[in-house]
């Protein structure tokens, strides 16, 4: 009628989430989501929401919605975040209810980090719907460039929007370099804590790619292309221009120039470890409390033989976990001591280094249980303990320390069968057996 107001033009996608459960996951989908549509397409609250009323935002983003994705990790109803599901006052809950009560919403409930759909008895009433009405999807690690490409496709298709002609050709450049970087643990023989770190860089790149200008987007997607053949000296370069940039800026600008510094540094191990170490330097410089990127410098002179120059870099790390409280920072510094020590032939060192790295371990999972990435260190403590007593002659005790590790690598590739590194790890361990018991 005249004089209505006009109706609210629905071409918005929603992404529901919850912070402690798949803020990675959805973080990582929000950017493919921006990539393939565009920004202004999008709502995630941690972006967007903004100031004022929380319920106010959310309602008035979930109507210029025409998709409500929500994504569901492990962690989503499990003892700690079920009963948050069932207060009325929960963010999650109330976004999800909104969504769910809309004749003008499609919801996509998309499954993550091998989350598998929750008991919908479990489930308050009102959020029943999300599984029982409609259907989930799953974007799994060994499936992610075509489970990607399908779930795009299909919320591009509910919210009549069109996918960038260029998106077919990124999602398989970015697969494959993400291919290419996992290979370098067996070519390059990188350490697990450097692959982790070029592919916290290549998120890095994929964030920017997601937020770039239409000027800047075909020189980010020729680097993912080089990235994918193994050139990685296109990406060094977006990263260096951003640190140099940020280095002369005021001081909070100057000091975010750390992470760009050592995404440098994580794409530099590909060709050239010693502007890896250049750039390490570089990031300790500006950021010199930073555990993590002092433990990836003491990798870095592994690589070079400096093994002086590593044992300061670990002990640095060490220190670092050591006044911050970073249990997780202390057990990974010690466990690169310990490989120090291991090259040198000191082993009792080694030895001593890898049992404190364990003892943090197991207080830790003690306490997190369900923290899969403890779960994995402490895997590697048993092994590296296996290792040193494999070269002081005591096949029975690497036996068992292997043993113990394989355990837990068991359970870690039963939990989530999809997930290639968990595989490699139980691959791995296996041989680890084979060998001690052909030389008993």
């Amino acid at each position: 009628m005249k004089g209505d107001p006009p109706a609210t033009v629905r071409d918005h996608i929603f992404i529901s989430y919850r912070r402690d459960d798949a803020r990675g996951a959805s973080g990582r989908l929000y950017d493919w989501l921006r990539i393939a549509f565009g920004g202004e397409h999008l709502f995630r609250d941690v972006h967007d929401i903004g100031v004022g009323k929380w319920r106010d935002k959310i309602d008035g983003a979930l109507a210029r919605s025409a998709v409500c994705v929500a994504v569901i990790g492990p962690r989503w109803a499990n003892a700690d975040n079920l009963p948050r599901l069932h207060d009325e006052a929960d963010m999650v809950r109330h976004e999800l209810v909104k969504a769910l009560a809309s004749e003008e919403l499609t919801v996509v409930p998309t499954l993550v980090e091998g989350a598998e759909v929750p008991k919908t008895a479990d489930l308050p009433p009102v959020l029943r719907p999300l599984f029982d009405t409609w259907n989930a999807r799953k974007v799994n690690e060994e499936a992610w460039e075509d489970d990607t490409r399908r779930l795009i496709a299909e919320i591009g298709g509910a919210a009549r929007l069109s996918a960038k002609p260029d998106l077919d050709a990124l999602l398989r450049d970015v697969g494959a370099a993400q291919q290419r970087l996992a290979e370098l643990e067996q070519t390059r023989r990188l350490q697990a804590a450097q692959i982790e770190g070029l592919r916290g860089t290549v998120e890095d790149l994929t964030r920017k790619l997601a937020g770039a200008s239409a000027g800047e987007r075909p020189g980010l997607a020729d680097a993912f292309a080089a990235l994918a053949r193994g050139d990685s000296l296109a990406a060094e370069g977006a990263f260096e221009r951003e640190f140099e940039v940020q280095f002369r800026a005021a001081d909070e600008a100057r000091t975010a120039s750390a992470g760009a510094a050592r995404n440098v540094a994580n794409l530099a191990l590909v060709r050239d470890v010693t502007k890896a170490v250049r750039f390490y330097r570089r990031a300790l410089d500006v950021d010199p409390e930073d555990s993590e990127t002092a433990r990836l410098l003491g990798y870095a002179f592994m690589l070079l033989g400096d093994l002086k120059e590593a044992e300061a870099a670990f002990s640095r790390s060490l220190a670092i976990a050591l006044r911050q409280g970073d249990s997780w920072g202390e057990m990974a510094a010690q466990i690169g001591l310990g490989d120090v020590f291991q090259r040198t032939g000191n082993l009792d060192a080694a030895h001593g280094a890898y049992t404190a790295a364990l003892r943090l371990g197991e207080r830790a999972v003690g306490t997190d249980p369900a923290n899969t990435e403890w779960q994995r260190d402490l895997s590697v403590s048993h092994d590296r303990i296996g290792d040193v007593l494999v070269s002081q002659g005591d096949g029975e005790g690497a036996l068992k320390a292997y043993r113990t590790g394989l355990a837990i690598c068991e359970t870690l590739a039963q939990r989530d069968p999809a997930n290639t590194q968990w595989q490699r790890d139980l691959s791995v361990s296996h041989d680890r057996i084979g060998d001690v018991l052909v030389s008993l």
